[in-house]
């Protein structure tokens, strides 16, 4: 489709501007959602943006407007992402209903973490670094024993007695309560 439009011909022919508006109103939103996943409520907004920039389009000419409105609503929907700071792929519904799995069974487990956390404040510094190198970092007794410079059969000793110490340490203070 070569054929020259100029969009102030266009905008005075309403008639035309209206059927030209229907024909393509639903397709540009359609892209927004579908292709940019823009939410429904601002694809509509965006899409009577690109209308209204044709119709303010004053200097040249369009040689295929169907071309010319895709592209439009393309440059749309980015510009939409990039001001929002948002990932293209992310709709913030969807953000919404997506649930952490770390907080899936937090209920349970709550009262388990609170209580390792005031067992390890209660220990030394270095009984500290060996159960959080080897629970929560997930270090192997082998991993351990290398970082600590000792054997590996010294490093899972190490861990025993931090763990007891833990224990003791927090069940002394719990009796103290």
């Amino acid at each position: 489709m070569d054929v020259l439009i100029s969009p102030i011909a266009a905008a005075r022919d309403e008639g035309e501007f209206e059927s030209m508006y229907e024909a393509n109103f639903e397709f540009l939103v359609g892209v927004a959602i579908r292709k940019f996943r823009v939410p429904d409520y601002e694809a509509e907004t965006l899409a009577h943006e690109v209308f209204l920039t044709y119709l303010k389009k004053t200097t040249g000419e369009i040689r295929d407007l169907h071309s010319w409105l895709v592209g439009a609503i393309c440059h749309a929907s980015r510009y939409y992402w990039r001001s929002r700071g948002r990932n293209i792929g992310e709709r913030e519904d969807e953000s919404l209903e997506r649930i952490d799995p770390a907080t899936m069974h937090i209920v349970d487990t709550l009262p388990a973490q609170l209580a390792a956390r005031e067992a390890l404040e209660r220990l030394p510094p270095r009984y500290q670094e060996i159960l959080r190198l080897r629970y929560f970092e997930g270090m192997s007794i082998i991993e351990l024993a290398d970082h600590l410079g000792v054997t590996p059969k010294y490093a899972q000793k190490l861990v025993t007695k931090c763990l007891r110490r833990a224990e003791r340490r927090f069940t002394e203070q719990g009796a103290k309560r």
